[in-house]
């Protein structure tokens, strides 16, 4: 039978003569109606002998039957690797339609069936890479549909450092198709852009700069440029972006942009070098264009990738006076994430609202939530401001208010703002201006209405008035006040019977009275209120959480300390705030995306990614933790685990399967030492666990099962009850910068003299000086710390690295780090140091190391 129906799928491929026209017959059988399972296995009546019948034509009926099939072709109950051969044999075919409609049979294919067989991946990926140079318009827009989805399936079967040569491969092959002549192609390509998951950072650079970078000058990947070149050099992605932001057409310039918006959560480096064309964009004369790039910069905000300098900011505060009522709104809530550094930003911020509220006075319930939330985060220029205006909000002469006024209600709503400041202790409002406030009471109250209620308010604003310049300063300090700045913090107020516990804004106050303590006891504190948090990730209120974490990273790291109990405290707290952030990005993707596997995918595979680095950092990198702050971490790393699985790794389950038992059953060693309570989600994991290792279900149905256990996770408190201590290392070499570069010989080896500084590393740990040139891969050298003499707190030494694989240039530059081998239980150990076996986790950042030849 399988002969049969092989037979079928390569007589339909071939280019000419009658065997070609029978297969063509048997399958518009199909096509009209016929049985699918009888029609596919049925063998198909031989062709005549030589010369005796004349192959049969149906000029009407010809092209209309295949299309129905192949625009079906996901419907047939036939198996996957058949249908492929049938399809990759239509996309020879000489009708343009029939080549089309093939190629959408493959994008269809691709997302409802599994293929693990990575040559036939690779076959499809290639044959839609040929057809990118087709003469047919349509042809080529479904090619550039066919080379992303199959591109996605070819980067998910491969790892490591496979995984992302072929994302860049994908990548710049789609960049080879952003300046085709039609305009439908070219929104396609940069559609298709955006789903990309990962891309190095010096091909992303790429797309920004005309001229071929040092880093991607030499690179080439397996594609095709043109129609007879089939090499694809790394220079083909060069101003990409730039042309599609620089089309004549809206709709391709706003494609470029959405997908840019996607990519900027993948390098910093490359977001704010994307800032400056984005600022262009705001000056468009479409208004979709505008405000699709309005949205990019939101994302780039809220993903703390956005760095806006003053020549940017008087572009962007142009937009509080667009006459889009959409634009001017998504610029507000833009304004309020962004961190302006100094008063001179801040003074143009809040005179371009000022603006934005004379212009059009129906935004002032708007203007005044997003003035009040800015007033939050900078507080400390707040008050030169209100000094500077406090003339306006006295009373005239005769006693009157000039409150009628709207620019004079929304200083009101400034002034008011710094109390609940996160620079609290700066507080230099006079008090009179809370009364003042009063009498706008419901003004006021109608735009703050997301924030706090009125009845809240005039407690508030009652407080604060009673206290001196200098008391209203300090009062935090005891007595919180009764302001709610989330209206759904309600919800988490339930849950505790002390009110203050329930103020996420204001976690550091109450540790500061003992001096001696307040570090330690600031980063106890912050990570007590964190799980409080959870229910507003939940919520979906990512802007909220993201400001509330950063002020409190902002808080830990003004501290510093000599204490390596401290220390250790301080780095645990600031790793997991971030990873909390990270896993808050990740919770609101997935729940906001209606369809995720075209909405953020990419930027949700770089999150995970990001999140398992961050946790094996913590895992390996803190000595001291309790038995319960391991299991909150194995808690999170099986979520993040599960995520992965259910939304990105459906290709390979039986791998990430075994990692989720591997992670489960450390769980379960854990609490046989120690009777601890496992949270519900656990709990439930492990019996889904049970479940699909008891069951012959698919792999999607087992997935649905894992997707079950989400609905039971919630983030638990940690309290951190022992003496934490981190482990990092500390690399130097003396006397050498750019221009005091080290001397070496071309082509011998080099001794490089660094000298290190351990701290909490024990002489059993396995640490890996690795050295790496642009584009090569890195050389390892091993350090035995039984050689070196120290104390494991502190270990200063001097070690004199070889580097043998000098290149044949007069001057490079060498990028060198310490890293230690993740060891875990199930990992041999291995007597050969040609370099490390497991997983490495990087001790210290990066260095440079310059090197030149002698001068004669």
């Amino acid at each position: 039978m399988e002969m049969e129906t092989n037979y079928v799928a390569v007589a339909a491929g071939e280019e000419m003569g009658p065997t070609r026209t029978i297969a063509r017959s048997w399958i518009r059988k199909v096509a009209d109606g016929g049985e699918c399972g009888s029609s596919f296995t049925a063998f198909p009546p031989k062709p005549a002998a030589h010369g005796g019948a004349t192959p049969l034509r149906f000029p009407s009926r010809r092209q209309p039957k295949p299309r129905l099939l192949l625009r079906n072709v996901s419907k047939f109950c036939v198996r996957p690797s058949l249908l492929l051969t049938v399809l990759l044999g239509f996309t020879k075919d000489p009708y343009p339609n029939i080549r089309e409609v093939a190629l959408d049979g493959l994008v269809e294919l691709s997302s409802c069936i599994v293929v693990e067989d990575q040559s036939l991946i690779e076959g499809c990926y290639f044959r839609a890479v040929e057809l990118l140079f087709d003469c047919e318009d349509s042809v080529r827009r479904s090619a550039v549909c066919a080379v992303s989805e199959w591109g996605r399936l070819l980067v998910a079967c491969n790892q490591d450092q496979s995984k992302k040569e072929w994302s860049d491969t994908v990548f710049v092959q789609l960049c080879s198709m952003v300046r085709d002549m039609d305009m439908k192609l070219r929104v396609v390509a940069f559609d298709a852009l955006g789903k990309i998951r990962m891309v190095s950072e010096d091909i992303l650079l790429q797309t920004l700069c005309k001229k071929a970078l040092p880093a991607t000058k030499e690179k080439t990947y397996c594609g095709q440029l043109t129609a007879k070149l089939r090499t694809l050099p790394a220079s083909a992605a060069a101003f990409a972006f730039v042309h599609g932001l620089e089309d004549e057409f809206h709709e391709v310039r706003r494609s470029a942009c959405r997908s840019l918006c996607m990519l900027t959560a993948v390098s910093a480096e490359f977001a704010s070098e994307a800032v400056n064309i984005l600022m262009d964009m705001l000056n468009d004369d479409s208004v979709v264009v505008r405000l699709q790039a309005l949205e990019t910069i939101h994302f780039m905000a809220i993903s703390d990738h956005l760095k806006v300098e003053e020549a940017h900011l008087h572009m962007f505060l142009g937009t509080l006076l667009d006459r889009s009522d959409s634009i001017r709104s998504t610029a507000r809530n833009t304004l309020q994430l962004i961190k302006l550094r100094n008063l001179a930003m801040f003074r143009l911020g809040i005179d371009a609202l000022m603006k934005n509220l004379e212009f059009y006075p129906q935004d002032e319930a708007d203007l005044f939530l997003v003035i009040f939330k800015l007033g939050r985060t900078h507080g400390k220029f707040v008050g030169s401001i209100i000094r500077e205006v406090f003339q306006e909000l006295e009373p005239s002469f005769e006693g009157k208010l000039a409150f009628d006024n709207a620019r004079t209600v929304a200083l009101l709503v400034l002034a008011i703002s710094v109390p609940v400041s996160f620079e609290r202790r700066i507080c230099t409002v006079p008090p009179q201006t809370f009364s003042y406030a009063v009498i706008q009471l419901g003004r006021i109250s109608r735009g703050l209405f997301d924030v706090v209620n009125q009845d809240t308010l005039l407690a508030y604003l009652s407080y604060c008035s009673r206290f001196s310049l200098v008391s209203a300063s300090e009062f935090f300090k005891g007595e919180e006040p009764a302001l709610q700045l989330e209206k759904r913090n309600d919800l988490l107020c339930q849950k505790s019977n002390d009110t203050s516990e329930a103020h996420l804004t204001s976690p550091l106050l109450d540790c500061l009275a003992n001096l001696h303590d307040r570090v330690t006891s600031c980063a106890k504190i912050v990570l007590r209120k964190i799980s409080d948090i959870w229910r507003l990730i939940e919520l979906g209120c990512m802007g909220e959480v993201i400001q509330t974490l950063r002020s409190w990273k902002e808080e830990l790291s003004k501290f510093t300390s000599d204490s390596s109990q401290t220390v250790g405290v301080l780095a645990f707290a600031l790793q997991y705030i971030h990873v909390i952030k990270l896993l808050g990005k990740v919770w609101t993707r997935i729940l906001s995306s209606r369809n995720l596997r075209y909405h953020g995918i990419g930027v949700l595979e770089v999150l995970l990614g990001k999140i398992d680095k961050r946790l094996q950092d913590m895992w390996y990198r803190f000595i001291g933790l309790s038995r319960e702050e391991e299991l909150h971490l194995l808690e999170i790393m099986l979520l993040s685990c599960v995520l992965r699985l259910s939304y990105l790794e459906t290709f390979n389950f039986e791998a990430s399967l075994k990692k989720i038992c591997t992670i489960s059953s450390r769980v379960e060693n854990l609490c046989k030492e120690e009777a601890i309570e496992l949270s519900n989600f656990i709990l439930d994991l492990q019996k889904l666990l049970c479940e699909i290792g008891n069951s012959s279900d698919g792999v999607f149905e087992n997935i649905y099962l894992l997707q079950k256990s989400l609905k039971s996770f919630s983030l638990r408190q940690i309290v951190l009850s022992g003496e934490i201590k981190h482990l990092e290392a500390e690399l130097n070499v003396r006397d050498n910068d750019f221009q005091n570069p080290l001397p070496f010989i071309l082509g011998l080896p080099v001794g490089i003299p660094f000298e290190i500084t351990l701290y909490n590393l024990t002489s059993e740990k396995r640490l890996w000086l690795t050295m790496t040139v642009d584009g090569t891969s890195p050389q390892f050298v091993f350090l035995d710390l039984h050689e070196f003499e120290g104390c494991d707190e502190i270990r200063k030494f001097t070690f004199v690295a070889p580097f043998y694989g000098t290149p044949r240039v007069t001057y490079f530059s060498l990028k060198v780090c310490i890293a230690m081998e993740c060891l875990s239980e199930d990992v041999q150990l291995f007597k050969d140091y040609e370099g490390p076996k497991p997983e490495l986790s990087f001790l210290c950042k990066e260095i440079e190391v310059h090197l030149s030849t002698p001068v004669k």
